[in-house]
């Protein structure tokens, strides 16, 4: 009776420990990266988009070393289909020339960096878009700032 009364003791503290551990010691995961993407896409197109594929590739620790700050980098590609297309007023006219504020480039990326393309992107209504990005995660008391603001642990 006194093994089984001290192992449900010890049992909270084994899981308070692993989760304590995982907090500062567990890396940032597909499935995070998954769910900034869908979080970033509501922002950066103003219609639905249906995530038919998202694959991480690759994956890396960073330190930079001016700040001692800690990062960490996943890669990954997606394939979202836009039924409605999405930002439709940066349809190009007839002439092909693209409005004030919309981007007439085909890379299409959810967390620009300075040399992705700037302003809104249009995307047919049907049309199906492949990203090709990567995030870029920093180190928080309480888990992994996302790209998205957010902070994810365990």
């Amino acid at each position: 009776m006194k093994l089984i009364a001290l192992t449900l003791a010890a049992a909270p503290l084994a899981a308070g420990s692993a989760q304590a551990y995982c907090m500062f010691g567990c890396d940032p995961t597909e499935d995070h990266a998954k769910q900034i993407f869908e979080n970033l896409l509501k922002q950066r197109f103003d219609k639905p988009g249906k995530v038919l594929e998202f694959k991480q590739t690759m994956s890396e620790r960073l330190e930079m070393h001016a700040t001692g700050e800690k990062g960490y980098e996943i890669f990954f590609n997606a394939r979202v289909q836009f039924p409605d297309g999405a930002n439709l007023d940066c349809k190009p006219d007839d002439a092909g020339k693209f409005k004030d504020g919309c981007s007439p480039s085909k890379h299409y990326v959810t967390a620009p960096r300075s040399a992705d393309p700037k302003g809104k992107q249009y995307v047919a209504p049907g049309e199906t878009v492949t990203f090709d990005e990567e995030y870029r995660f920093y180190e928080d008391p309480k888990g992994w700032k996302g790209p998205d603001g957010n902070v994810y642990s365990q």
